[in-house]
């Protein structure tokens, strides 16, 4: 697995491990314990979705530099075709991990 994607299970199994001890361990009330953990679980929502954006930004770029190399050895018009197919995956990737936007 890339970094990048160690990162991200990283952040949602320690958010999972954050959330279970925040339900094991807390000695107020369960409203004021549902309210923490429904925070708790926006912040690693919000951690994924960052790092899902970066791991994006660095795959276009990862992208773009193999089209560079490409260009000498296939016709422009099918690597055009190839990035145009590759960019709609990518955005439709993107609909998935945000579908509020």
């Amino acid at each position: 697995m890339s970094e990048n994607t160690n990162f991200a299970v990283g952040m949602i199994v320690g958010g999972l491990v954050g959330l279970a001890a925040g339900i094991l361990l807390a000695p107020e009330s369960g409203e004021k314990t549902r309210e923490k953990l429904k925070e708790q679980a926006r912040v690693v929502a919000d951690d994924v979705r960052d790092s899902a954006g970066e791991f994006t930004i660095k795959l276009k770029d990862g992208a773009e530099e193999v089209m560079k190399k490409a260009q000498s050895k296939v016709p422009y018009e099918t690597l055009e075709s190839s990035l145009a197919d590759a960019e709609k995956k990518l955005e439709e990737l993107e609909g998935q991990l945000d579908p509020g936007s």
